[in-house]
Parts: structure tokens; sequence; C-alpha cells
């Protein structure tokens, strides 16, 4: 069995474009499917992606550990980069899907077997404009059953009383037995994030998500060390 051709198909969609990638075997209708999705990165990850097909043409899909090294070491800028580790990313879950084809197995048993049987799902939207209508957004959603909802970017990061007023009506709509779940959009220092910790703190979200850049690294440090609500990370 050979990799006989990689193909990228881009998916347009209001926030982002999916790209998606489809690693076709010499073996009649085997192939694998693969996600590198990168917002306003589209293009860059479709070229990275050509790239590395270049290496690929008429290697053994099945050696999945070997194939990512050598898309990972072969050139001279190693795959190190948010664009590149897309695109090998997206190649590395294609030639997974190969392998569970070919066996006639899922995926996640030849990764080791299932880790639970059942996870509890959130809703992810967007902030509402104004408080009001988060608030709004906050109680439908309960309406639909959902226990936990996350609420992200919009308007988020503007001014301090907003900031403050889309939390208190995120969590007034949600009730107070849903968790609340706040993605900032990466939109402050950490000195600020850390005060919008204290000041959310009252309406317990469950976390803050990516309220720094991701390479801020000392900012990181400094805010996990003293925020009294926990901080997710590491998204992009």
């Amino acid at each position: 069995m050979k990799i006989e051709r990689i193909e990228t198909h881009v998916c347009h969609a209001r926030m982002r474009n999916w790209v998606f990638v489809k690693v076709l075997t010499n073996e009649p209708g085997l192939f694998g499917w693969g996600e590198g999705t990168l917002e306003w990165h589209t293009r860059s990850v479709v070229g990275a992606v050509e790239d590395l097909a270049d290496l690929l043409i008429g290697e053994d899909p099945s050696r999945i550990e070997h194939l990512w090294q050598m898309m990972h070491r072969q050139h001279f800028w190693h795959g190190d980069g948010v664009v590149r580790s897309s695109a090998i990313s997206a190649i590395d879950i294609a030639l997974w899907d190969i392998a569970g084809k070919a066996y006639g197995q899922p995926v996640y048993r030849l990764l080791g077997g299932p880790y639970a049987k059942r996870f509890r799902a959130y809703a992810s939207v967007l902030f509402g404009e104004t408080p009001a209508e988060t608030h709004d957004i906050g109680r439908q959603l309960v309406d639909q059953g959902f226990t936990a909802i996350k609420f992200g970017w919009g308007p988020m990061g503007r001014n301090e009383k907003q900031d403050i007023a889309l939390v208190r009506e995120a969590r007034r709509g949600a009730g107070d037995h849903v968790d609340v779940l706040i993605d900032a959009g990466q939109v402050w220092d950490w000195k600020t994030a850390l005060t919008r910790a204290h000041q959310f703190a009252e309406y317990h979200p469950f976390w803050i998500e990516e309220p720094l850049q991701p390479d801020d690294i000392d900012g990181y440090h400094a805010l996990t060390s003293a925020s009294p609500i926990p901080i997710a990370t590491g998204e992009a």
C-alpha cells in the first residue's frame, strides 16, 4: 500500500475556513480524512500541505510515526510553527483514518481504547452585542438543556464596564446551576486580565480562556499564579 495523492478541500464558513485534507492510497477506495483549520491562514495551510505532499507520495501510509517525524524534521526549518504544525496534524489524522479502515477498527481502539463512555458537552457561542442580548442567549441555551455554556469574543475587551456587564448577564441568563465559561479572545495584557479575573470572581466563571496572546509565557505565569479563576489556554 502506497500514498498516491494528497488533496486539500476548503469549506468556507462564517468565522473560519475549514481546511480538510484527503490522503488517497493506491488501494481502491481506501483513503483518509484529516482537518487542519487555522483561522486567517487558509492559503498558508493549503500551501504547507502541498509542500509536505512531496515528501509523502509513494510512502507506506501505515508508517504513521515515521511519516510524522519525516514531515517534522525533513526540511531545514522544522515543523514547529503553527502553520506547518496544522498541516502535519491534518495529514497525521488522515493517516490514522486510513489505518482504522485498513484494520477494520475505530481509531480510538488503535490508540489504546476508549477513555470514557460519556462526555459532558457545553454550548459555545459569541457574547451578545449587549449585556441584555447575552442574558437572552444564556437563557435560551439553558432551555435547550445545556448545563455549561461558553461565551466568547464579540464585544469582550472593549471597555471595563461592558466586560463586567457581559459576564454578569451571562451568569444571570444561565442561572446559578449552570457552568459559565469565558473565552476572552486574547484581548488583554496580564495585568488587565488579572483585574478582570477579580472583577468576574463573584459570578463564578468555570474558567477564563485565552485572555493573553498564546506566546506570552511570562504573562501567563504571572496571571495563573494570582488569578482567583482557572485560566484555560493552549488552543492557539
